[in-house]
């Protein structure tokens, strides 16, 4: 069965399913080669981000995704984009990843904001029973950022797969199952 896509908002960011549009203006965001020194490609060309984002739509529009466009509610841009992926409904239980944000927003708490969107939303509407994130072992900031909301690491997937330049990494694998969620909200979410 497929649960519903819908839009995720709160004052600072609202998560908006992917569309065509979204991908248009989203392309132009990822100039800073900096920002996919962790991701699998270089997306620094606006070519290349286009590309990578429609094959989010795509699988978005299969149901093998669910991808979102970060747009900030103060301004009115769009900032990023995540996704919930590898979706298993029979088991209760989804990833988080493909997650962007463009160069000039990262740092400012935007990311917080999302993953409280996407962990209330998998929790509490999609009856998620276990929630994964992943990232390269070496990736020190998305780790932090990770443990940051709560996750417990899991697992390292050895030679997991192939990055940038052909260095093959090593995933770790973090994860928050519905049990732990009503804490992770009380506390680590409180101002939420």
């Amino acid at each position: 069965m497929q649960k519903e896509y819908v839009i995720l908002s709160n004052d600072t960011v609202s998560l908006e399913p992917i569309t065509r549009e979204h991908i248009e203006e989203l392309k132009y965001l990822g100039g800073d080669p900096d920002m996919w020194r962790w991701f699998t490609a270089d997306l620094t060309e606006p070519k290349d981000l286009e590309e990578w984002m429609m094959a989010r739509f795509n699988e978005s529009e299969a149901k093998d995704k669910m991808t979102f466009a970060v747009r900030l509610k103060k301004t009115g841009r769009l900032v990023g984009s995540s996704s919930y992926g590898h979706i298993d409904w029979k088991e209760k239980s989804l990833e988080i990843g493909w997650t962007w944000i463009a160069a000039d927003y990262i740092g400012k708490g935007i990311n917080k904001h999302m993953k409280f969107l996407m962990l209330s939303h998998a929790f509490e509407n999609l009856d998620i029973e276990r929630l994964e994130l992943r990232t390269d072992e070496i990736n020190i900031r998305s780790r932090k950022a990770i443990e940051k909301i709560g996750a417990q690491l899991d697992a390292t997937l050895r030679s997991h797969r192939y990055t940038r330049g052909d260095r093959r990494r090593n995933t770790v694998v973090y994860s928050i199952i519905k049990d732990e969620w009503p804490e992770i909200k009380r506390t680590i979410f409180k101002e939420f």
